[in-house]
């Protein structure tokens, strides 16, 4: 048989020439029916179907702004003309006595119900012509079908039609269909019955993986439009970490019924242990590669190292500090003519006046006060004298196991910050001000920052320093830290490093990465954490923290009314005891053959396939739509 040829068929067809509209307008087609059966047999429905094709083309040409209403107009005129035939055809009326079809006003409309009469009228004269060829038989009732057949058929057709059309545009159960992600998430938010403007709260789908996007798409055009809008939160929240995670539907759902089935099949799903290894290990290079890009330029591997270079951004702090007010007071000195003008007999005066009002005198270190009162009696105090007791004080106040001789050595040097000067210097006050300034705020700076005041006086070991002053520390020291550290990015890199070092450790991961990720673990410290991690780390990485938990949670945690087997080896010894029992039986009843066996690894075999398929497929879970309310 020779392949059909549509345009050839048509050149040679006497209905395929060219249509003109202005022909169809002035000799309008008919819509009642020929009260005499035409028994020409009909042309082929594919011919047909192309010439009225190329009309409505040429129909859609010509009027490309008036197109929409005159379709409108058309599809009036098909229902309405439409109910008026079925009203002919249930009454047996002669065609056209219930005439009601709403007339066109705009050419489009008129040239496309033209056309479409022509097509009706071709598809009665195609069923008369069945009809004439006799497979009815003869009879009063065959004519009577055979009369007002075609316009019955064609009136139930077009209400049916139009109904179908009405409902594919009223009903809010039949969404249009999503061409993108976003528009997908946009359409389940509309439809949420939760919020009228959850539209606007959609999430974005701007930095989503491809991969997903798709998945979302595709998703939708299985459910009419829609997904799972929890579901797909949690698959965006593992698609973007820094190495995305793959979660599994029970997983995604958070369903105890699908996780209990997929943990307890968990053995017999293949390829699901090397996921669940593979999440694992993802979770575990998400903490490397946030601890990465936190601190590019720290090279220090373990707390100890971290301990030792904060102590030492610390000691490089109080060294500038320092220098500043000794370039004060070798100023004060210079304009002194090199004599150091402050006046001994005051300052031990002065101190021990201090030490009286907290009830220290009795615990002042006895050398510097020995040294003070020689001093003071001849009144001979040089800059260097006065820098040694600086130093002596601050060693005694940072080795001494005496509390309150400590205490009494910050009384004194603080007596010696106030600089009093011998009788008849005064115009040297505004050099000794600022020499008094700069060394009051550094003392402050210590004692603000028990950190600092750590660091500087070597009171707390580099292996502590870490947890005892980050880990463990109030938000507030922990800000003032940060604050005082600044000017230091490789300190501040290390206090981040440091941080996730320790959630790393939380989590049950050692310095190589290995080990079993602990979610339990890691979210009680990363939550313990939570108020000072803005001291520690940039807002990008805190919510990648918080997302990275969220994931590790969805991977393991065991929902209520989950019934988890953990060992693995309960649920699998019922299920082969049963399966077991059920095959023995088979096997009896075939006298021996392993008709029962068979049956079992075949059924097994298909059933850990379908499973493993719906576990392992990327983005799972998302047609599960939730029931409505």
């Amino acid at each position: 048989m020779t392949d059909f040829d549509p345009d050839s068929y048509l050149r040679g067809a006497e209905s395929s020439a060219s249509f003109d509209p202005d022909a169809y307008l002035s000799q309008p087609a008919q819509r009642t029916a020929p009260k005499s059966i035409d028994a020409t047999p009909p042309m082929p429905s594919l011919a047909e179907g192309v010439i009225h094709g190329k009309k409505v083309a040429q129909i859609v040409a010509r009027h490309p702004f008036s197109l929409g209403v005159g379709a409108a107009e058309n599809a009036l005129s098909a229902v309405t003309g439409g109910v008026g035939s079925l009203a002919d055809a249930v009454t047996l009326s002669e065609p056209g006595t219930h005439d009601w079809a709403y007339r066109p006003r705009t050419e489009a409309g008129q040239q496309l119900a033209a056309a479409g009469a022509e097509e009706t009228n071709a598809m009665g004269r195609g069923f008369s012509g069945w009809a004439a060829q006799g497979p009815l038989g003869d009879g009063p009732l065959v004519e009577t079908i055979k009369r007002y057949g075609p316009e019955a058929l064609g009136a139930v057709g077009t209400v049916t039609g139009a109904a179908g059309l009405g409902r594919m545009f009223t009903s809010p159960g039949i969404p249009e269909t999503p061409v993108t992600a976003q528009d997908v998430l946009n359409q389940t938010a509309r439809n949420s019955p939760q919020s009228q403007g959850a539209a606007s709260a959609a999430p974005r789908m701007t930095n989503v993986s491809p991969e997903l996007q798709q998945a979302v798409v595709d998703a939708a055009r299985q459910t009419g439009g829609a997904v799972n809008p929890e579901v797909l939160n949690r698959h965006i929240e593992a698609d973007s970490l820094p190495v995305k995670i793959q979660l599994t539907p029970g997983q995604a759902s958070q369903s105890p019924g699908m996780i209990s089935a997929e943990m307890n099949n968990r053995g017999r799903i293949a390829g699901l242990p090397e996921m669940l290894n593979e999440q694992n290990r993802r979770l575990t290079q998400n903490v490397q590669a946030i601890r990465d890009r936190v601190g590019p330029d720290v090279f220090s591997a373990n707390h100890v190292e971290h301990g030792d270079t904060l102590i030492q951004a610390y000691k490089d702090k109080a060294a500038i500090a320092d220098a500043d007010i000794n370039q004060k007071y070798q100023a004060l000195r210079d304009a002194a003519g090199g004599n150091f003008p402050v006046s001994a007999p005051t300052l031990l005066k002065n101190a021990t006046s201090a030490l009286n009002q907290e009830l220290l005198l009795d615990h002042a270190p006895k050398s510097i006060m020995s040294t003070l009162g020689r001093l003071a009696d001849d009144d001979s105090m040089t800059y260097q004298n006065f820098e040694s007791l600086r130093t002596n004080l601050a060693r005694i106040a940072r080795s001494s196991t005496d509390g309150n001789e400590r205490a009494a050595a910050g009384v004194i040097r603080s007596a010696m910050e106030e600089l009093p000067l011998k009788p008849g210097a005064a115009e040297l006050k505004p050099l000794a001000d600022a020499a008094r300034s700069a060394a009051r705020a550094q003392f402050q700076a210590l004692d603000a920052d028990p950190a600092y005041k750590a660091a500087v006086n070597e009171s707390v070991p580099p292996d502590r320093f870490v947890q005892r002053y980050i880990i463990g520390a109030p938000r507030d020291q922990v800000a003032l830290m940060r604050e005082n550290l600044k000017d230091n990015p490789t300190a501040t890199q290390t206090m981040g490093v440091a941080t996730l070092d320790h959630l790393r450790q939380s989590a049950g991961i050692d310095p190589m990465g290995n080990g079993t990720f602990s979610q339990a673990g890691f979210n009680k410290h990363l939550q313990a954490l939570s108020p000072k991690l803005g001291s520690l780390l940039d807002p990008q990485s805190i919510e990648q923290l918080e997302t990275l938990g969220n994931v590790a949670r969805y991977t393991q945690a065991q929902p209520k009314g989950s019934y988890v087997n953990n060992s693995n080896t309960l649920v699998g010894a019922l299920a082969s005891h049963a399966a077991t029992a059920a095959e023995t039986g088979a096997n009896v009843a075939a006298k021996g053959f392993p008709i029962g066996t068979i049956t079992r690894k075949v059924i097994q075999n298909r059933a850990e396939a379908k499973a493993a398929k719906q576990v392992l497929k990327p983005y799972g879970g998302l047609t599960d739509l939730p029931e409505k309310p």
